[in-house]
């Protein structure tokens, strides 16, 4: 005879042997979907943009602009977060730091008067580029310490343009020549190679190698991403469309979501801000996802952006095996 006790008894143990067997069933659902990287929302980025038409550096926060700022600086090329919520910027006698909050100057190096561009290294010297300078033919770069003092000299001879340099992961350099991009170590010998299609003198600005051996190039005048293979051939090309007017594309950001994200520089001066759309967002399969029209009272021609998104203005910042920025601590 079964009594109210154990019918009680056995309705918990059936109703335990569902609940099991559901936590199961949706256990099991959620293991199947595919897990999902949320991209940066375009609409709350916060930007630092320079701009070569008006030689002024810029900070923009598209969901607060009553944040941004625009200060007149030296002319010069790239820009990298160097912690301490600082900006360095090249200049043509070395480089500055400022604040990213204010814009106002911290720090400058202006002694070396020819430099190109300007980068801090992972060890924390940073290495200015030349041309046929510091008493040397072809591209210079000088590595200098936080006094100034020159620590090494390293020359790729027979070249007459240089624009950026970025240092790998594997302590080499990436160097845009005009067509020309290669990779060279400390002892001035050139590893890898790869040349421009497309237009006489492109002007090439920026190289970054990616995991996988391919190495991404915003190709100046050739108004488009170049993207080379282990082997130095041409694999794909990324731009357009039309309607944005691809004119130059100069200094990029490879975003977390692995985005490309350009500026389409128009031209020398203060007159080209209603010219073209200047920032640009590309998919790997090169569709535009994303662009920022820019304001033509404030800018004019946009040469170099840093996407502040998630990253942490503390620390120095460098391209990671990706090619993606990076926080790295100072030994």
């Amino acid at each position: 005879m079964t009594t109210p006790l154990k019918k009680n008894l056995n309705s918990c143990r059936l109703f335990l042997i569902v609940l099991c067997l559901l936590s199961i069933f949706f256990i099991s659902c959620s293991s199947q979907r595919p897990v999902v990287t949320k991209s940066p929302d375009p609409s709350s980025h916060k930007l630092l943009l320079r701009d070569e038409g008006l030689s002024q550096l810029s900070y923009v926060d598209l969901k607060n602009p009553e944040a941004n700022w625009h200060m007149p600086v030296p002319a010069g090329r790239d820009m990298q977060l160097v912690g301490r919520r600082r900006v360095l910027i090249g200049t043509g006698t070395g480089y500055e730091e400022r604040e990213i909050l204010t814009g106002a100057k911290v720090y400058e190096l202006n002694a070396f008067n020819g430099t190109i561009a300007a980068r801090r290294l992972r060890n924390g010297n940073t290495l200015l580029t030349g041309l046929n300078w510091q008493g040397k033919q072809g591209i210079v770069l000088v590595e200098v310490d936080k006094d100034g003092k020159i620590k090494r000299l390293i020359v790729y001879p027979g070249h007459n343009y240089v624009r950026l340099v970025r240092e790998t992961v594997a302590g080499t350099f990436l160097i845009t020549a005009d067509d020309t991009i290669f990779e060279g170590n400390a002892d001035g010998t050139i590893l890898w190679q790869a040349t421009l299609t497309g237009r006489d003198k492109p002007h090439a600005w920026q190289a970054l190698r990616l995991s996988n051996g391919q190495t991404v190039v915003s190709g100046g005048f050739t108004a488009n991403f170049q993207i080379f293979g282990k082997d130095g051939k041409l694999l794909d090309t990324i731009s357009g469309p039309a309607t944005v007017k691809p004119h130059f594309y100069a200094g990029f950001q490879i975003l977390s979501n692995d985005n490309l994200l350009v500026t389409n520089w128009q031209g020398h001066g203060a007159n080209f801000g209603t010219s073209g759309i200047q920032v640009l967002e590309y998919n790997r399969n090169g569709d535009l996802v994303w662009s920022w029209k820019q304001d033509a009272a404030k800018f004019s021609s946009l040469q170099g952006v840093i996407v502040l998104d998630g990253l942490d203005v503390n620390q120095l910042h460098v391209e990671d095996a990706n090619g993606r920025l990076a926080a790295v601590k100072l030994p």
